[in-house]
């Protein structure tokens, strides 16, 4: 296991888009580069940025892929099935962790349970607290045609709507964070923390690394 991810806080006092792009350009990009269940990419290229004020997770995902999925429009949809990035995350001791699935057009499933079978899925009103801004651009790269994608999420502390947390100060957790594309025509599986099974699996939370909001 490697060494645990400390989240950088940034005690701003509001969630405008230019606080957040204040606070980007102040955290480094963790890769995503863990390929358990096929072989590497080299196309592919996927990194995010976490941050918090206390209050609120703000979570980047910046994508570059040969290939873009975006088809479900609507939340709590398979939009793992699209091109999608996810978030794992268990706080403190809790047995129950979230799985937050986006895809590229900000489109999310929100879950709470033990396990990848008991699952309960969060009510609509509570994703809508979440702020998403996507943007997709086509680009060349070694003379082929790529797409990146980028996804700026603020994630609310209502959001964990079986937590009692009144701050992240300090507050340790396990998570994971992924890419996906089951319906494209190369369908990838990649971790952050690498996953060891035969199938593939985010939801292994005995993979999950640890972190800790500053």
């Amino acid at each position: 296991m490697k060494n645990k991810l400390i989240i950088p806080n940034f005690s701003l006092k509001s969630n405008k888009e230019k606080d957040f792009e204040k606070v980007l350009k102040l955290v480094n990009y963790n890769n995503i580069n863990q390929y358990p269940w096929g072989e590497t990419d080299e196309f592919q290229r996927i990194r995010f940025k976490i941050a918090h004020n206390n209050h609120n997770i703000y979570l980047h995902y910046d994508v570059i892929e040969p290939e873009i999925t975006a088809t479900y429009l609507k939340h709590n949809t398979p939009v793992c099935k699209d091109s999608c990035i996810e978030f794992f995350i268990a706080f403190e001791e809790d047995t129950n962790y979230y799985n937050f699935e986006f895809n590229a057009l900000g489109s999310c499933l929100l879950a709470w349970g033990p396990d990848r079978y008991n699952r309960q899925l969060l009510d609509i009103k509570i994703i809508d607290l979440i702020k998403v801004k996507t943007e997709i651009k086509r680009i060349s790269q070694n003379g082929l045609t790529m797409f990146n994608w980028k996804i700026f999420i603020i994630i609310p502390l209502s959001t964990f709507s079986f937590n009692n947390i009144k701050s992240l100060k300090n507050i340790k957790a396990k998570a994971n964070f992924y890419k996906c594309g089951n319906n494209l025509s190369k369908p990838h599986y990649i971790t952050w923390n690498n996953i060891r099974s035969e199938k593939p699996d985010f939801h292994l939370k005995s993979y999950f690394r640890e972190i800790e909001f500053s």
